[in-house]
């Protein structure tokens, strides 16, 4: 609550002409934060830059080098490496990259008696950690020489063996990168300078761009495999060497395995649907599309975890749903069960019934200790925001955000009691709770779910203040015990500091890289090692607006990275825009035009399409000769029917209005048939696919559709089965459920 005598005070500040007078104590606190041109926001990006004394450090090292002192320069650039190698440093507009790499570029430039001289310091060491990371396999140490020591001598035998590791593993973003690493770069090319590239490898230039058409072939992307085929046979038409067992001409066999792809079998991706978007990549196809028929089941959720709080600001119009019943339910599914949560609880259902997973006591696995206080101070009048509810699931095990979604409060708050917790389950013990964890310290918030790597659980958190904070934090998977925590960036929000705001920043992981789109100007790529910052973008922000009439791109409000094939797709909350960046660098490649200002959701890539919705569904290209336009979009008119978030299935794009489920196709977004829910007593929401069900989640109620042949499954007495309502003001007093 902001007292009074700070509501004086914030009228002239703030700008208002007036000081509105009403009967909501939440309409009048906001009333000061609202003149009559809105608000506007400082633009700057609060980072970890390298400071004076680093920079100091470095123009020492370059007078160093231009009077030929080359051990006084290599020693220098080692001691900022060692000493301030978690800084950022701008190396190109609006990128930044760890003053590690940083002095990595400049040592890997350097003349060759300098280079020389570096490596007599570093090799053996160098090639100690290379030999044993061969011997065992250990792709740490093979990390560590191109993390610690990129320009040794073994710099780039580390970086081939990576680039097979990750080939044989699967990941072939990450052999590209490495690989792409070896390979000298034209000078003239945009941005080189601020790119690694190791100086001077011996190793077979043909074997390694051979390595890179194969794993283009392998990605299915098949118009860039031609490009990098045609621009190799110009380069090495007559380079040989060892491809599938047997000595062969390079271009000859990658053309062989090239036109063969065509006819490969496609993967079939697990039906599991484990996190937000399917995957901690944000972006899975369903591996089946899915013939709807009658409603199968259905069970009630609680409405008033979304929709029970006076919050004026939650009244405020939004995309692609109602600003009085946010559809804040995004159900995830492990096996037969499908798992959805609000603040206080999480509810296990059998996918196949809609029964509860485990006995008659209800489908609750897990409820808050204290429901009755969390319901009533959980979402304060003056809020920004609403909230929104998904978890992850992973190793039969589940981790979910719980308590109060609040994640920036007023400085003079007294809700700090009241704090969001994370939650691991353990669904083999039919809910028994692993362990809980709250932020140590006050000021501090879990801003949602986590993603998990089997070892380890990552988070973003966000730390109140005028500029609120964006924090990353990895947490042991067993035990709950912080490992680390890592400051990305701050900027100003609406809020400024003076209203509450509810947020949902979600992470990417893809191996051992986390992506983190703040909605605070920057994006940022981190180790999952060590918190270490790889890369941070910047994006124009949109600053001006106002909170009465808020512009369409403020509802992205669940709105992770989407990572396809080394690139990620980003629609910040703060920007009209959609952005591609480079996984590997942070260089923004194309962004799109204004006009998918009301995309809030970006349901993932297809072919050579981003698939994307908000009042409508748009296809975006991510072609090289058009990237970033806009190749179709539904319906063309004025009409603006979107509902809920869609779903890719099959061959198929899902996409739900108030009454109807659209199907189109994938590939050509041709209208393949419309399911009309009303004559099913449903309606819109978002969508997901189980076990051949679709599944709807609305604001108060989950319900499973039939596949096309299939009998609906039936109770005792005949009636389709309906679990009852578990709201949050009958929950009692538990740790948890069993």
């Amino acid at each position: 609550m902001i007292p009074p005598r700070r509501i004086g005070w914030l009228v002239p500040v703030l700008g208002a002409s007036t000081l509105l007078v009403c009967g909501n104590p939440g309409w009048c606190q906001l009333a000061p934060f609202l003149p009559k041109n809105g608000y506007e926001l400082d633009d700057t990006v609060q980072l970890d830059r390298a400071e004076s004394t680093e920079r100091t450090h470095l123009e020492r090292a370059k007078a160093y080098l231009a009077d030929q002192q080359w051990d006084e320069a290599v020693e220098t650039l080692r001691r900022v490496m060692e000493e301030s190698g978690n800084k950022l440093l701008g190396v190109a507009e609006r990128r930044y990259i760890g003053l590690r790499d940083y002095c990595h570029l400049q040592v890997a430039s350097l003349p060759a008696e300098a280079l020389a001289l570096y490596r007599s310091r570093v090799d053996p060491v160098a090639g100690k950690w290379y030999e044993e990371g061969i011997a065992r396999r250990d792709r740490r140490l093979l990390a560590d020489v191109v993390e610690q020591m990129f320009a040794s001598s073994w710099g780039d035998d580390a970086l081939l063996a990576l680039g097979d590791m990750s080939l044989e593993a699967g990941d072939y973003a990450a052999a590209r990168d490495y690989w792409e690493k070896i390979i000298p770069v034209d000078p003239a090319t945009e941005g080189a300078a601020s790119w690694m590239r190791f100086p001077d490898t011996d190793l077979e230039l043909a074997a390694i761009r051979a390595r890179l058409v194969l794993v283009s072939i392998l990605e299915g992307a098949i118009g860039r495999a031609r490009e990098e085929l045609a621009q190799f046979t110009r380069l090495h038409p007559d380079a040989r060497g060892h491809f599938g067992g047997r000595e062969v001409n390079y271009a000859e066999a990658l053309a062989e395995v090239l036109a063969e792809s065509s006819s490969w079998p496609r993967w079939e991706p697990s039906p599991d649907w484990p996190t937000f978007a399917g995957s901690p990549a944000r972006t899975k196809v369903a591996p089946a599309s899915i013939d709807v028929a009658e409603v199968a089941w259905r069970v009630p959720l609680d409405r008033s975890a979304v929709a029970g709080s006076p919050n004026p600001a939650a009244k405020i119009p939004r995309v692609a749903e109602n600003a009085d019943a946010p559809l804040s339910y995004h159900p995830v599914l492990a096996g037969n069960l499908v798992l959805v949560n609000n603040q206080a609880e999480i509810l296990a259902i059998d996918a196949r019934t809609g029964k509860p997973a485990w006995g008659n006591s209800g489908p609750a696995v897990f409820r808050d200790q204290d429901p009755i206080g969390l319901s009533a101070s959980a979402d304060p009048p003056n809020t920004l925001g609403v909230p929104r509810f998904t978890m992850t699931v992973f190793g039969g095990r589940v981790y979910a955000r719980m308590g109060t979604a609040i994640t920036s409060r007023p400085p003079q708050s007294s809700e700090h009691n009241q704090r969001g917790y994370l939650v691991c389950i353990d669904l083999e013990a039919e809910g028994r709770l692993v362990w809980n964890i709250e932020p140590e310290e006050p000021g501090w918030a879990f801003e949602g779910s986590p993603v998990v790597d089997g070892t380890n659980v990552y988070v973003a958190m966000r730390r109140s203040d005028i500029r609120p904070q964006a924090h990353v934090a990895c947490f042991d998977a067993e035990t709950g015990r912080r490992q680390w925590r890592r400051f990305v960036c701050g900027a100003e929000t609406p809020a400024r500091g003076i209203l509450y705001e509810s947020t949902h920043n979600l992470l990417t992981l893809e191996r051992e890289t986390i992506y983190y789109n703040t909605n605070l100007g920057a994006v940022a790529a981190l180790s999952t090692r060590d918190g270490q910052v790889k890369w941070v973008a910047l994006y124009p922000r949109q600053c001006r607006g106002n909170l009465l009439k808020p512009a369409p791109h403020t509802c992205r409000d669940l709105n992770p990275c989407v990572y396809s094939a080394g690139t990620l797709l980003v629609a910040p909350q703060d920007s009209q825009r959609i952005f591609a960046i480079d996984a590997a660098t942070g260089h923004i490649l194309w962004q799109t035009g204004s006009q998918v200002e009301d995309v809030v959701h970006l349901l993932g890539v297809t072919g050579d399409q981003l698939v994307a919705s908000g009042y409508k569904l748009y296809w975006i290209s991510l072609k090289l000769e058009d990237q970033g336009k806009i190749t179709h979009v539904w319906p063309d008119g004025h009409e603006q029917p979107g509902y809920g978030r869609g779903l890719l299935a099959g061959d198929c794009v899902y996409w739900p209005t108030r009454g109807t489920v659209h199907v189109f196709d994938q590939a050509t977004a041709r209208l393949k048939k419309v399911i009309q829910l009303a004559p099913r007593e449903a309606g819109g929401g978002n969508l997901l696919a189980a076990n051949g069900h679709l599944l709807i989640a609305t604001a108060d109620e989950l319900i499973a559709f039939a596949r096309e042949g299939r009998a609906r499954p039936k109770s005792p007495d005949g009636v389709a089965w309906r679990v009852p309502r578990l709201g949050v003001p009958l929950l009692r007093r538990s740790p948890h459920v069993r």
